[in-house]
């Protein structure tokens, strides 16, 4: 998974937050050092953790991959990103392959007149990056936009280099009051499986919901 785990400025916070319909396998991570704090909350983490690859929370396995795990939260917190998440499955092509999946999510403030005028400034935006694919996502809840982004990564073991293939799927939601668009990310180095894990990201996006004005992302 990439995550830049530098700190980064605080993005602008919005008025609004919005929910979204997770299916059965994914996690919550932490995003606050807060969301740890006590040891009943951090052995419950581990427990939920461990519990994906079949171990209790005192295994030093469950406790290794629990660390990994909310590593990957917190410093998805210090980006300014208001919630994050991790599903592990394994490849229904290839049941010792894992498919690993992180989520997140965060809400910008926006001044749009329309959801379309939205939209269409988002394409534009977007496609300024030759790195990124754009497309039109009409939602449930309305007109959004979906863009596709790969990184070319190595991981070194030993003395030997192997090269990490890391993709996204993100979903830019406008909400229809101009006042905030919802960005969430579905990111795997599961490449091989990446039409699934588009398929896990896409049936996610069709359950965003807004919710009131006034109602900041939680």
């Amino acid at each position: 998974m990439s995550i830049d785990t530098d700190p980064a400025e605080p993005l602008p916070v919005a008025e609004r937050g919005f929910n979204l319909g997770l299916p059965d396998g994914f996690h919550g991570l932490p995003i606050e050092v807060s969301d740890m704090a006590g040891a009943d909350a951090a052995t419950s983490f581990t427990g939920d953790i461990g519990g994906i690859f079949g171990l209790s929370a005192d295994d030093e396995n469950a406790q290794a991959t629990a660390a990994v795990f909310a590593g990957l939260g917190l410093a998805a917190g210090r980006q300014g990103l208001d919630y994050a998440a991790i599903a592990y499955y394994l490849s229904p092509d290839d049941p010792t392959r894992p498919i690993m999946i992180l989520l997140t999510g965060y809400v910008a403030p926006s001044d749009h007149s329309h959801p379309a005028d939205a939209v269409a400034n988002l394409r534009h935006g977007l496609a300024a990056d030759a790195g990124i694919s754009v497309h039109d996502l009409r939602l449930p809840i309305g007109p959004a936009v979906a863009s596709v982004s790969e990184k070319q990564d190595q991981v070194v073991v030993g003395e030997y280099p192997f090269p990490v293939l890391t993709r996204q799927l993100t979903a830019w939601v406008p909400d229809p009051d101009g006042t905030a668009i919802g960005v969430v990310t579905v990111t795997t180095n599961s490449f091989q499986d990446w039409e699934r894990v588009c398929t896990v990201g896409l049936d996610i996006f069709d359950t965003f919901e807004w919710e009131p004005l006034g109602a900041a992302s939680s």
